[in-house]
């Protein structure tokens, strides 16, 4: 499943427990699992990793880095949700980090329309300065046997401190002391430093979806991941299309996630790349080529793009370089067929391309 998101009306401490153990993790009030991560970098495979607690000792560094903040700070953890103080801290984290994230801690955690009780069971590591001032947070979710590190702040004059890796640590000794099996700090993103600060924990196991077991970290093979694979198969077409003179061009498609959302696969393009192949000389009808990795599979469609989501998904939600983004809905009118041959797919296009309606199109 490229994205899928779930909305339980509840969910117990062994249904949160099995959803971690299958790659899901939790989105403000429901629950979501996605194997790619489109934005400003380019297009990325997510690689949900989490600790194992058993046998699991914190190392001489992290240790000193625990007594370092327990030296310094007042820390505790409680069943308190976020206020204003939260608040304010927050925004002064992201002012400091940056990134597109959610305009307060409060949408992090909740949806806009909840009342009443929360789906999930949590938890804060709350650190105060001297003074009684907030200087960091993290919030966590409690399952039978699972934690779940749901989000960190601290604040920026105190950066030195490492206080966003160090509130994780609390977490994690959190879950030593309660006997709890699993720590689950969400995905790291091979190639992006910015997720790198997950695997100083220790030994990280990962989510190894299309055999649905957890392997060692260390043993990941980062040119087997699905969004390398994705884009290695579109050029493998690509390279073919070139040689028998068809322009084309690759495309990112933010949509994707709405299509899954909506469960729309049926009628709609739902993946994060494809090729453009053409479009009809007097509609808005393209040739569109898709690859699926996991069943190594070409698929040619006739798309009709439909709704302009720019207003819902921003005005640049794909990568700040490479492939230009499509932000309108493609709806499938007609479908070529689905091979497990590049070769074969290249001649569909052509074919395509050289017969009744089509006409190539200039990629620029």
């Amino acid at each position: 499943m490229t994205f899928q998101l779930l909305r339980p009306e509840a969910l117990s401490p062994d249904a949160l427990d099995a959803l971690l153990a299958s790659g899901w993790y939790r989105m403000r009030q429901s629950v979501f699992t996605c194997r790619y991560l489109l934005g400003p970098r380019g297009l990325h495979s997510a690689v949900w990793t989490r600790l194992p607690l058993r046998g699991y000792a914190f190392r001489g560094s992290l240790k000193r880095r625990l007594r370092r903040m327990h030296q310094s700070f007042q820390v505790d953890i409680v069943d308190e949700g976020p206020g204003p103080e939260h608040e304010a801290l927050y925004e002064r984290y992201v002012d400091h980090v940056g990134g597109d994230r959610p305009e307060s801690l409060r949408d992090v955690l909740f949806d806009e329309d909840v009342d009443g009780n929360p789906l999930f069971r949590t938890r804060q590591v709350r650190v105060r300065d001297a003074s009684g001032t907030l200087v960091a947070c993290s919030f966590f979710d409690e399952g039978r046997e699972a934690l779940q590190s749901v989000v960190g702040i601290y604040e920026p004059r105190l950066a030195s401190y490492g206080l966003g890796l160090t509130t994780m640590l609390e977490e994690i000794r959190y879950g030593l002391a309660g006997g709890f099996r699993f720590h689950y700090s969400g995905y790291v993103v091979p190639g992006v430093a910015a997720f790198d600060y997950k695997r100083d924990v220790g030994d990280l196991q990962y989510y190894d979806p299309e055999q649905h077991v957890w392997r060692a970290l260390s043993s990941l093979d980062v040119e087997a991941l699905q969004a390398v694979r994705l884009r290695r198969g579109l050029e493998q077409v690509s390279a073919r299309l070139s040689q028998i003179g068809v322009p084309h061009r690759l495309r990112c498609y933010p949509p994707y996630r709405v299509v899954f959302v909506n469960e729309l696969q049926e009628r709609c393009i739902s993946s994060p790349l494809f090729l453009e192949c053409g479009r009809a000389g007097d509609g808005n009808v393209s040739l569109v080529l898709t690859h699926d990795p996991s069943a190594g599979t070409w698929t040619l469609d006739a798309c009709q793009r439909g709704r302009d989501l720019t207003e819902l998904l921003g005005e640049a939600p794909g990568p700040d370089a490479g492939p230009k983004a499509d932000l309108c809905l493609l709806v499938r009118v007609d479908r070529a067929g689905t091979t497990d041959s590049p070769d074969q797919a290249a001649r569909w296009v052509g074919r395509a391309l050289g017969r009744g309606p089509w006409r190539c199109v200039d990629p620029d």
